[in-house]
């Protein structure tokens, strides 16, 4: 009898070790999301579309604290898709777990952990070179931080070959950027808006489109909901393609690619937005943004 319930308890224990694992990973992707949106809802439409990967939706946004490390080894879903700037920044703790990083502007990370691979919403600088040259502008002036140092380097470069000289002002906190604006005066014919995690926050946004309307420079942001503030044009990225170019990199993960063998990824579509009405209120005309593929903004 104590021989049969020994077996019995083998089976058992043998049923939970194998069971177990399968319990664990109900499902492939964990999505962080900063919070309830419908542009969120779009990007996820795109990832959906492309690959059916199980997945569990966690929105930062409704809880107070959450442990996402734990719930990581727990669960032990194969990526974690961050959506977003904050959700990015949670998952710097995970170590193991491959992170695809999405919808998360800024323009530099210093020391990028090796489980991360990131699908850029910038547009190549390249694109914004073009655009200025099409403003008439020789001498683009923005503001940065220091650790924005290495993006400055390669804009610089670029922008000399297209004939444009990028003047940089540095800032190490928003509230020194109004000032280093001001010292752009009479050295600048347009200004150009970065995501600069340390030096970008409403306030300073403000300024500078306060800036550009005061002196009459075409203002050029990252993103085109700074046209309804006073942005001159801005370069936006199809939210359900950066939703597709995410799936794709997931699959290329859980296919084995190591996110350090996966460049970093641009956007794959995007296109060109203006103001009409604050290019007419600086005298400028909108043909030349036409002829780039360029699209007023309802």
């Amino acid at each position: 009898m104590r021989m049969r319930m020994h077996r019995h308890c083998l089976v058992w224990l043998l049923a939970l070790v194998f069971l177990l694992p399968a319990l664990a990973q109900a499902y492939d992707v964990l999505v962080v999301m900063d919070q309830h949106s419908k542009i969120y809802d779009t990007l996820l439409l795109g990832f959906r579309n492309s690959h059916h990967f199980k997945e569990r939706i966690l929105v930062l946004q409704d809880y107070v604290e959450n442990d996402l490390v734990r719930i990581v080894r727990e669960d032990r879903p194969a990526i974690v898709l961050a959506v977003g700037g904050r959700a990015l920044a949670e998952t710097r703790m995970i170590r193991q777990t491959p992170v695809v990083s999405v919808f998360s502007y800024g323009i530099n990370m210093s020391n990028p952990p090796p489980n991360l691979a990131q699908v850029k919403m910038l547009a190549p600088v390249e694109r914004y070179a073009a655009l200025f040259h099409a403003l008439g502008a020789k001498r683009v002036g923005t503001v940065l931080s220091g650790t924005a140092s290495s993006y400055a380097v390669k804009a610089s470069e670029i922008f000399r070959k297209a004939g444009i000289h990028l003047v940089i002002r540095e800032a190490r906190k928003p509230g020194e950027v109004a000032k280093q604006l001001e010292s752009l005066k009479d050295t600048a014919d347009a200004l150009w808006l970065l995501p600069d995690p340390k030096v970008v926050t409403s306030e300073s946004v403000e300024a500078f489109a306060l800036y550009s309307l005061r002196h009459h420079l075409p203002l050029v942001s990252f993103t085109e909901a700074h046209l309804r503030i006073g942005a001159a044009a801005a370069f936006a990225p199809s939210l359900e393609d950066l939703g597709k170019q995410a799936a794709e990199t997931a699959g290329r993960i859980m296919a084995g690619d190591r996110p350090t063998e996966i460049e970093e990824i641009p956007p794959r579509k995007i296109r060109l937005r203006f103001n009409r009405q604050v290019m007419e209120h600086l005298g400028l005309p909108v043909s030349p943004l036409l002829h780039l593929g360029g699209s007023e903004a309802e």
